[in-house]
Formats: structure tokens, C-alpha cells, sequence
């Protein structure tokens, strides 16, 4: 093994700052501490949140007050890993030549640790796999891979698995007893709800603008709307509504949650509120919004009205659903045999959508699927999406591009007791319409999440053993080492629909388009499997234009 790694630094200022002179540094290797393992580091799937962070730099949340010069960023979160050296405690689980996946956000005694952000990520030939990885608040974070999965297959594991997230449970289901609490009584007053689960919260705050008839904790301290803020700077652990509201009112309160808030609102009579709420706060945050028109409390924390999977034989629209994240929820809903019997994904560009058709039209007819299409650059799309889903609404909305476009977008075509899932971030102080109204009144669902766990990975893997999903399909382009700028700024340009996977002991393979594998080399093209990316053609790669590799031996 060399004695020099090759690093890509982004120093914080866009994409001019993203490498130095256009190029990767050397800079010497070091061997791993006790607790530490040095890793090679064999693909890297290039990520829409790397566009996002180069183009936020401290804007980013992650990113924040990082002094860029003393301290560059490297970037690549989707890995796939061989291990090179063990350190001295490590030797008895782990041994050079394991391939490994890593789940690349953890967290050790409360402080994140996130490969590819605050931690050195994987644009570079080695990486140093740090103490949190194996001895995380979680457990470890890394496991070990079956070699006969592609490179490209294991670098995908993490952003299916953030697909796969986002349709489990996230947030609690509960109130947090040791936390905060606001309370909202509308002007009809309480008398009318059922309070029947616990309230005795560590804080109790109350804004009141009718009768009290209830006998709330002795702890509890009324407030007005204007000090909502002084009290509780950080935010409310959970939040309860009585009684119906003004919007602006409830956009203040809803402004006000902590991040891992449990939001129960319990209208006087049914409301359809669309409300104007910061969708990064919804989305970064783990806030579970629940509510009932039967004026009982308990009836809001039923199981059946948490539901985070799609709807059986329902009707699904992703919206911004043609990239490399859209096209991993269109096949999951395909897969899934308790899934929707409609698919319809929306996006911009046709020639995104054309290419979605292309890839998934087969497998959804096998499934028994509708999979359709509609490109929001359309005159008439809102007209042709009604047409489509029969003007009763979806089912299912999934967010799968960021903005708050989208979202005002996608919002009207929700059924009211349907289920809309924020899967794409963007900054905070972005503020959309939310459709709390229904969450109150007809059991409708908000749902985000960001990130995954190692769990979710271990269930794709698990997928994948029982051929229920293949990564390679979402393998749009290849490229080595040295193009690994050039593939950023392609991928931000949106060329690609799906995944590009960079090869970092590869130097000098250029930017190469699977579907022009064919005129790029013929051992490769010969090497598909049904025209996709495979553990094959990168074996042919490696022997073309590489070095030894045992792992494709």
C-alpha cells in the first residue's frame, strides 16, 4: 500500500474552492490509532446533499462557524470500503481485506459525527474510520459486506436506506413528560375535549382565549401569544391545540416546536387549514403531528392514525421524482407488493421522465403497477395530474426535490387523509403550506425524515439478498478519481437522472455514460447485465484500467 493518500478538500467558498487548483493533494498516511481503522476506499456515489453543501458552504447546518481555511471539508458520504489496517482494540472483530459499509451519521456520548461533512469523508483514496464509527451511542456503525456485491451496489446502500427511512417510524409517538409542554385553548374553550392521557410535563405553558373548565397540572403558567418565545427559547418539547385557530396564530405556534416536538392539535369543528410552516424544520427534525375530530386526546395517539408506510393499492405522486432520489422511491413503491397500484411521478424535465419510463415501465406492468408521468413544465399538468388520480387526490405525496415550490405544488393534490412525506431538505427559513388541517380532521400524515440508520442499510442489504430491489439499475455514469470535480459539476447541472460512481483507485477514467459504454469500450459493454452496471463490468474495469484488485478476483 502507497504511503501517500490523495485528498479532494472543499475549502468552503462553492465550487471554485473545491479542490486546489482543480486537483486532488497528497498528503501522508497515517497509521490508525488504538480505537481507529484506515480504510480503502473503493466507490463513492456522488450525492445531491455534496451539491448542497458546496453551494451553502456555512450556510449548511453542519457546516456552521467552520473555519474552511484551517479546516477543509471532504466531502462523500455513500461508500463503499475495504479495509487496509486495524487498530490495536479492533483486531479481534476487524481484519485487513473485509469489505465494509458504513452508516456515515452517528452520534458518540451526544456529539455528531458525520463522514463526509464534520468528518473527513470519502473523496479520497483512504479514510480513517475514527472511534464513533465502531463505539457510536447506537453501537457500531459499520459492517461487514458480502464480496460479491458490486462496489457501486454497497456506495448506494445509504441513500436507499434514507428511502427506506423515511417510510418507518422516526419521531416519538408520545408525549415527553420530561419536557415542555404548550397548551392552546381556543375561544369555544376545553370543556368540550376529553383529556385523557397524561399532562404532567416537567413545564407547562398555557395560552388560553376562552372558558378553563379543566384542571390542568399545578405547574402549569399561563402565557400570552407574544411571550411565547421568552419562555421557551429552545423551542417546546410538545404542543397541544384545543379548539379551532387562526392560521397566523397557529404558524406561530407551529414556529415555536423543538425538534423532536409531538404536535397534537384537537379542532372544535373539521378544518382543512393550510398553514405556512418552515418545511428544514420539519424536515431535519423528527416532529410527529397528530390530531382527531372526536375531542379525545387519546384518539389523536391510536396506532392506526401513525401510519409511515405507503397506502395498499393506493395512489402514489412524487413530485421532483425524476433524479437519482426519485427514481429509488419509484422503484421501492414498484417492489413493494402492499404498495400503491398507481405511480405517478412529476418532475420538470421530460427527458428525466422519458428515461424513469424507460428503466421502470417493465418491472411496474411485471408488478401489476400504473407507473405514469407528468412534466410540471406543462401548461396544463395541474389539469392532467387531476385527470389522472381521477380528481379524488393521492394517497401517498412523496417530496422528492427541494424548494418550497414543490411543496405549494404538491399540496392540493393530497387526499385529506392522506399521507405527504417531506424527503428533500433545504434551508432553513423556508417556509410552504402545510395542510394541518387535515392532520386534525381526517387523520392526515406529515412525515419527513433525513438520514438512516444502520438498520435501514441492513434492510436494503436484506432486499437485495432476496431480490427485491437491484442498485445497479440507478447507475447512470462512472468515473475515476481525477474526475471527480468535472462529475460533481455535471451532476449539478442535472445530467444525470441517476447515480454517478466514482472509482478512487481509478485515476484517470473520464466521465462515462452507461448507455455510451458501448462506443467508450465493447469488454465493458459486453460486461451489462440487461444494458445496467454490474459486479462484472467493474471487474473489466479494473483489469483495463486499474490495478489488482482481490476483491473482483
Amino acid at each position: 500500500m502507497r504511503e501517500k493518500n490523495s485528498v479532494w478538500y472543499y475549502f468552503g467558498g462553492g465550487m471554485e474552492s473545491f479542490g486546489v487548483h482543480d486537483k486532488a493533494v497528497e498528503k501522508e498516511l497515517p497509521d490508525p490509532k488504538d480505537d481507529e481503522v484506515l480504510a480503502r476506499v473503493d466507490a463513492v456515489a456522488i450525492c445531491a446533499s455534496d451539491i448542497k453543501m458546496i453551494q451553502m458552504g456555512n450556510e449548511y447546518p453542519l457546516f456552521k462557524n467552520r473555519n474552511f481555511k484551517e479546516d477543509p471539508a471532504v466531502l462523500g458520504h455513500e461508500l463503499s470500503l475495504t479495509i487496509e489496517k486495524v487498530g490495536k482494540n479492533l483486531k479481534g472483530r476487524w481484519k485487513k481485506g473485509m469489505r465494509v459499509g458504513i452508516q456515515p451519521d452517528v452520534y458518540m456520548n451526544g456529539d455528531r459525527y458525520c463522514i463526509g461533512v464534520n468528518v473527513p469523508g470519502g473523496m479520497q483514496k483512504y479514510i480513517m474510520l475514527e472511534k464513533p464509527i465502531f463505539y457510536s451511542d447506537q453501537g457500531e456503525s459499520i459492517f461487514e459486506i458480502d464480496k460479491n456485491l458490486s462496489y457501486a451496489t454497497v456506495a448506494q446502500l445509504e441513500p436507499n436506506a434514507c428511502v427506506e427511512a423515511a417510510y418507518g417510524k422516526w419521531g416519538r409517538e408520545d408525549f415527553s413528560w420530561n419536557g415542555s409542554l404548550l397548551i392552546y385553548v381556543g375561544k369555544d374553550g376545553d370543556d368540550a375535549f376529553i383529556l385523557d392521557k397524561n399532562l404532567e410535563h416537567k413545564k407547562i405553558f398555557m395560552i388560553s382565549e376562552g372558558e378553563i373548565t379543566k384542571k390542568y397540572p399545578e405547574n402549569t403558567i399561563k402565557i400570552e401569544m407574544k411571550d411565547i418565545h421568552r419562555v421557551a427559547p429552545d423551542g417546546y418539547n410538545d404542543i397541544l391545540v384545543l379548539g379551532n385557530i387562526e392560521s397566523e396564530q397557529l404558524k406561530e405556534i407551529v414556529g415555536n416546536m423543538n425538534n423532536d416536538c409531538v404536535f397534537c392539535w384537537l379542532p372544535s369543528s373539521r378544518s382543512d387549514q393550510i398553514v405556512e410552516v418552515d418545511i428544514a424544520k420539519v424536515h431535519y427534525g423528527k416532529v410527529n403531528w397528530l390530531g382527531s375530530d372526536t375531542k379525545r386526546l387519546s384518539d389523536a395517539f391510536k396506532k392506526e392514525r401513525q401510519r409511515h408506510d405507503l397506502k395498499e393499492n393506493g395512489r402514489m405522486l412524487i413530485m421532483g421524482g425524476a433524479g437519482a432520489m426519485g427514481r429509488i422511491h419509484t422503484a421501492r413503491a414498484i417492489m413493494n407488493e402492499k404498495g400503491p397500484r398507481q405511480i405517478v411521478v412529476a418532475a420538470r424535465s421530460m427527458r428525466r421522465l422519458e428515461t424513469l419510463m424507460d428503466n421502470f415501465h417493465k418491472m411496474a406492468i411485471q408488478k401489476g403497477k400504473k407507473l405514469q408521468i407528468i412534466s410540471t413544465n406543462e401548461h396544463n399538468w395541474k389539469e392532467e395530474m387531476w385527470h389522472l388520480c381521477n380528481r379524488e387526490g393521492f394517497d401517498d405525496v412523496v417530496i422528492s426535490a427541494p424548494g418550497t415550490e414543490v411543496v405549494n405544488n404538491a399540496v392540493p393534490f393530497l387526499r385529506k387523509d392522506g399521507m405527504i412525506v417531506l424527503f428533500s431538505g433545504t434551508k432553513y427559513g423556508s417556509y410552504a403550506n402545510l395542510p394541518l388541517g387535515y392532520v386534525a380532521s381526517f387523520g392526515a400524515r406529515i412525515n419527513a425524515s433525513s438520514g438512516s440508520s444502520v438498520e435501514n442499510e441492513k434492510a436494503v442489504l436484506n432486499k437485495i439478498e432476496n431480490n427485491q430491489c437491484d442498485l445497479n439499475m440507478n447507475v447512470m455514469a462512472i468515473a475515476g478519481f481525477n474526475s471527480i470535480k468535472k462529475a460533481i459539476l455535471e451532476v449539478k447541472k442535472g445530467r444525470y437522472p441517476g447515480k454517478v460512481i466514482i472509482y478512487p483507485q481509478i485515476d484517470d477514467l473520464p466521465i462515462v455514460e452507461i448507455e455510451e459504454i458501448r462506443e467508450f469500450d465493447k469488454a465493458l459493454y459486453k460486461a451489462l447485465v440487461q444494458g445496467e452496471w454490474s459486479k462484472q463490468a467493474e471487474r473489466v474495469l479494473y483489469i483495463k484500467y486499474g490495478k489488482e484488485d482481490k476483491c473482483h478476483e
